[in-house]
């Protein structure tokens, strides 16, 4: 049984909460607090595995709470459900919460996202690589970016399509870019689902602020060298694969996603280069010596893998359903029971992939991701594999360029 715990110091709010959950009871176990305080004394009783909790409160606001909550049980999901959006106040809480719910929230919303969040459990099923992953707020931000962005954003004419360039070559800035436009704080009836999108909507001083928040919470930075991995080889390679994506033909909210999946699908290479050092170094020295794919590496010697980590992080901070499950399948992609063919968000980000690790071998040596020959059939692409390969060539040179 799931172990939920809700605070908000407005008792008519967690009164509604009891009354509006009731048919949860057999399925959660529910705890409510009136104060941060008082949410940490019940924590302090017992194991939670999820914390909603409001933004405002008196003595000690909701950024403070999950800070500690992070602290003291990185493992615990953390999600904040709020009746407004300030910028300073709730970008105070990007850093370290999982997700965003608006006020009022729809009882089946909020159910089906603590559910959700944690249902991606079964993704990680080892409890200790869960807080490993739990306890991240934010993903590293390349130097290089930060400097270019703090440049650009100092212009007040600055064109929103230079931003998005810049914004589109860092993996931990488009991710958290994407988690906040999502959040339900700004209740989009639709989902954004490219880097263009969420800058042109939250506009110019959110950005800003959101920057500044992403290098305040920088987490994940390594805390020493790794032989075999660095932060700009491995931006390189998911900037190459997002633009081999984007070349791709499917439908344009497919292609969208895709994108997407494909710039994020080794966030989990992060996960482990700062947590995990030493076990992430070994795996990949074992890969080069053993000239094995990382990911079978990783399997054997740690029971998982680098998608599946990212996947679980990914799936925490609500990203769509269908980006998760390409970050986790990438390396292992199988053609759906319904036997659908053609180009999904899951094949776009495998060909991407395993086309830009061909494209551009990576500096290590690695042997990165392979074409799955049996499931392109399967799907009825091999047919395009040339044409998709004078592709990501072309992409490889057009980045070059830049």
């Amino acid at each position: 049984m799931k172990s939920i715990l809700f605070v908000d110091d407005e008792p008519l709010i967690l009164a509604g909460l009891q009354r509006l959950l009731r048919s949860q009871r057999e399925v959660w176990d529910m705890s409510f607090a009136g104060s941060g305080a008082e949410a940490l004394a019940i924590l302090k009783t017992k194991p939670i595995d999820a914390i909603v909790t409001d933004m405002r409160m008196p003595a000690m606001d909701g950024a403070r709470l999950l800070e500690i909550v992070r602290e003291r049980s990185p493992g615990t999901i953390r999600i904040v459900l709020s009746g407004y959006f300030e910028s300073e106040a709730a970008l105070r809480a990007v850093g370290v919460a999982h997700q965003y719910l608006a006020k009022p929230c729809d009882p089946k919303r909020l159910q089906e996202a603590i559910e959700r969040a944690c249902g991606f459990a079964s993704l990680l099923p080892d409890a200790a690589l869960r807080r490993v992953v739990g306890v991240i707020g934010s993903l590293p931000t390349l130097p290089r970016t930060s400097a270019l962005l703090a440049e650009a954003l100092r212009k007040p004419d600055i064109p929103l399509g230079e931003i998005s360039r810049i914004v589109e070559h860092d993996v931990g800035i488009t991710a958290k870019l994407l988690q906040l436009v999502n959040s339900a704080f700004f209740c989009l009836p639709y989902r954004v689902t490219s880097v263009s999108g969420a800058v042109s909507y939250l506009g110019l001083d959110t950005l800003r602020h959101l920057v500044l928040s992403v290098e305040l919470f920088r987490t994940l930075k390594p805390r020493r060298a790794i032989v075999g991995f660095s932060l700009e080889g491995l931006e390189e390679h998911s900037y190459l694969a997002a633009r081999i994506a984007a070349t791709l033909p499917a439908a344009e909210a497919v292609t969208a996603e895709g994108v997407i999946a494909s710039v994020l699908h080794d966030v989990g290479k992060l996960v482990l280069a700062s947590r995990l050092p030493r076990e992430f170094e070994i795996s990949l020295a074992s890969s080069v010596r053993e000239q094995q794919p990382l990911h079978l590496v990783e399997k054997e010697k740690m029971g998982t893998t680098h998608a599946e980590i990212g996947a679980y992080l990914l799936g925490l901070w609500g990203l769509p359903g269908a980006v998760v499950d390409a970050v986790s399948r990438h390396h292992r992609p199988e053609v759906p029971e319904t036997g659908s063919t053609g180009l999904d968000v899951l094949a776009i980000t495998h060909i991407a992939d395993a086309l830009a690790y061909e494209a551009h071998i990576d500096q290590a040596g690695a042997t990165g991701g392979l074409l799955n020959p049996e499931y392109l059939a399967r799907l009825g692409l091999e047919a395009n594999l040339p044409a998709w390969r004078a592709a990501a060539q072309q992409a490889l040179a057009d980045g070059q360029g830049t």
